[in-house]
């Protein structure tokens, strides 16, 4: 099996333990190769018919969408603080190879949001979408539509997008509402809203999101900045056509994952 290894090697030990995963890996008989960033990935003749990812979930988060883009399903291996993407312990690797030549486990597959601005794509995320205010003091006026209805507009710090995946991150820490992992939707959630009329909302997955800001913002996916937006960008999110793919191995419980993790 071709196995790829990937990892945020700016984290300390990062590259210590990929290179003992991969040491690992090769032993049993795999051909294994290292990336160091997505690009890597997004251009390699053959892609691996496995990524796994070593550190916690923003190293996950900086391979998911080209991940998703070559359809490559990513084992993720903690070595983070929360870790709520990955699957295993560095301890468990080998274990987790056996199960996976033996095909003792599962594939879930994960929505994406794309985000475009004034009709060109700028990203596929697996968390969420942020529009943003350009400076540390005051707020941003975002406007919101939905579906082509008007929602209305919001003085706040910023306004998070978020799929199902991404509703325990930022979102959640924004007062936003947990979305299971089995139902499709998108999260839409004002950060320190100055606007009390327009509150947390759940709607579709197939939902058509415009955004405008009022001055200048920026917009960012999956915690990295995309661009800066003026008051005449339209920046719309909506469902991508894209999943990510992780390796399961049993069933997870977001509830106990936020009780454990986040207490």
């Amino acid at each position: 099996m071709r196995i790829g290894f990937a990892g945020n090697l700016e984290k300390q030990g990062i590259a210590e333990y990929r290179a003992e995963l991969m040491k690992q890996a090769e032993l049993a008989g795999h051909a294994c190769k290292a990336y160091s960033n997505g690009g890597e990935i997004k251009l390699a003749e053959k892609a691996p018919e496995l990524l796994v990812v070593v550190g916690g979930d923003g190293s996950l988060l900086r391979f998911a969408a080209v991940a998703a883009e070559r359809d490559i399903p990513i084992l993720g291996v903690n070595l983070g603080r929360i870790g709520f993407l990955s699957e295993i312990a560095a301890e468990e690797f080998g274990n987790a190879l056996e199960r996976i030549l033996s095909g003792d486990y599962r594939v879930e597959e994960r929505m994406m949001l794309r985000c475009c601005v004034d009709g060109c794509e700028c990203a596929n995320c697996l968390n969420d979408v942020l529009v943003f205010k350009q400076s540390f003091s005051g707020t941003i006026q975002v406007g919101l539509s939905c579906d082509g209805k008007d929602v209305g507009t919001v003085f706040c710090d910023g306004i998070i997008a978020s799929t199902p995946t991404g509703s325990t991150a930022y979102n959640l820490s924004a007062g936003g509402p947990v979305v299971t992992q089995n139902l499709e939707a998108i999260a839409v959630t004002p950060v320190c809203s100055h606007t009390l009329h327009v509150r947390p909302i759940v709607s579709s997955a197939d939902s058509v999101w415009s955004f405008h800001v009022s001055g200048t913002g920026f917009v960012a996916g999956d915690g990295i900045r995309l661009r800066k937006v003026n008051p005449d960008d339209a920046i719309v999110v909506t469902k991508s056509e894209r999943r990510v793919k992780f390796i399961r191995f049993g069933e997870q419980n977001v509830f106990e994952l936020i009780h454990r993790k986040l207490s």
